[in-house]
């Protein structure tokens, strides 16, 4: 419904893809945080399988998400399109029960209340989805990289535009998504 409200409001719009929250419980953390954590997440912390059931949750949101754009509905308007950025997924925690508690995180780049990004988690998760967004889809990255702004992706003469849909089907576009861009 989200979707569609948007799509209606008048002009263009750009969706994209929520994170998974189980990220905050694998934020390498202080003590302090451990104990926040404790106080304002408590859906983490009742000693069941929460983790599970919220994990399981975020990944059949986004398959879900995922269906519902390969479905092509929202491809045909000019001005209005959604689009997955793959590099969300990068946050979604691990299957295997053994690791998905597994701190992947460095706690600078979340902010003292160790749930929200910082301004360098911020900097980063901007980079990534820009390299996204520069990036025809079927042929985006999914990987992280190590420091901020390590890879930059720029538009090109040939596309200076954000990709969608629509407007990676040419030929042009898969020529250059496989040279340029991988």
């Amino acid at each position: 419904r989200c979707i569609l409200f948007s799509r209606g409001g008048g002009g263009g719009g750009f969706v994209h893809e929520r994170v998974d929250v189980s990220v905050s419980v694998r934020v390498k953390r202080s003590f302090m945080c451990h104990m926040l954590h404790r106080f304002f997440c408590t859906c983490f912390h009742q000693k069941g399988n929460e983790m599970d059931q919220i994990t399981q949750l975020v990944r059949d949101y986004q398959t879900a998400e995922q269906i519902l754009i390969n479905s092509g509905r929202y491809n045909k308007k000019e001005d209005f399109t959604v689009v997955i950025q793959p590099f969300i997924k990068l946050f979604n925690a691990p299957l295997d029960k053994k690791r998905q508690f597994e701190e992947v995180i460095d706690i600078s780049y979340v902010t003292y209340d160790c749930f929200h990004f910082s301004q360098k988690g911020h900097a980063l998760a901007a980079n990534l989805l820009w390299n996204n967004m520069m990036q025809p889809v079927g042929a985006k990255s999914e990987s992280s990289m190590d420091f901020i702004m390590k890879k930059f992706v720029c538009p090109t003469v040939n596309s200076p535009y954000i990709f969608t849909a629509n407007n990676s089907v040419s030929s042009n576009c898969r020529k250059r998504s496989t040279s340029k861009l991988r």
